[in-house]
């Protein structure tokens, strides 16, 4: 039943999402568009439910100039990022298109979030076959606790960035994507939702391990993700 009721709410409310979001994405384009942006529509490849591969859509906020960094990988101040770009991160504004991608079955409202697959095969063996198990999502554990992954970043130096993504961040997300697994339900995907949109208007909430039971915690990050 739950299945079955989640599929049905992500069509409902992903036909919704693009009636509500089409103006704004369409202004945005036009925007992208007039400032030189000549595909302002992104996709990339990402890893889906059964490891499958799929084309994850985005309005575009990088360019391909960077000097410093080429990688998959987002890090602070990444020069790739345009300056119109910072502010469709930072407002989510172009992460709107994935509601095709919930149309189409691809996604999930929520789950866990998909990434790239040379990113992806990072994770422990174990972690790859269980979140794989469900369709991905726009939004989830992973991405509440992440609203600004790069903010992390920032107090690590420019040269050790990568470790700290692959060696702390990353199996962090793991554990969250795999907390959700064994925790879905109709209410903890409602809390997720919730607390996305929050995470968005305020940058950041505190004390989530009251509202979400069994949480994991990241020593190595708790400083961090409460500054």
């Amino acid at each position: 039943m739950y299945k079955i009721f989640k599929r049905f709410s992500d069509i409902i409310f992903s036909i919704f999402g693009i009636i509500i979001t089409g103006p704004i994405m369409l202004l945005t384009i036009i925007i992208l568009y007039l400032t030189g942006e000549k595909k302002p529509i992104f996709n990339q490849l990402r890893v889906g439910k059964n490891k499958q591969l799929f084309r994850l859509y985005k309005l575009r906020t990088m360019n391909d100039n960077g000097a410093n960094n080429s990688g998959p990988i987002t890090f602070h101040n990444d020069d790739r990022i345009t300056f119109f770009g910072k502010f469709l991160r930072w407002s989510k504004i172009d992460e709107f298109p994935q509601f095709f991608n919930v149309l189409n079955g691809d996604l999930s409202f929520v789950g866990p979030r998909p990434l790239m697959p040379e990113t992806f095969y990072k994770y422990k063996k174990s972690t790859q076959e269980i979140i794989t198990t469900i369709r991905p999502g726009i939004s989830g554990a992973g991405s509440v606790i992440f609203r600004n992954e790069s903010f992390i970043l920032k107090t690590v130096s420019k040269d050790k960035q990568e470790d700290i993504y692959i060696n702390n961040i990353l199996p962090y997300k793991g554990q969250l994507e795999e907390w959700y697994i064994d925790n879905r339900s109709f209410i903890m995907d409602l809390k997720l939702l919730i607390f996305s949109v929050l995470v968005v208007v305020y940058s950041g909430v505190k004390g989530l391990n009251s509202f979400f039971k069994g949480l994991p915690i990241s020593k190595d990050l708790k400083t961090h993700l409460n500054s």
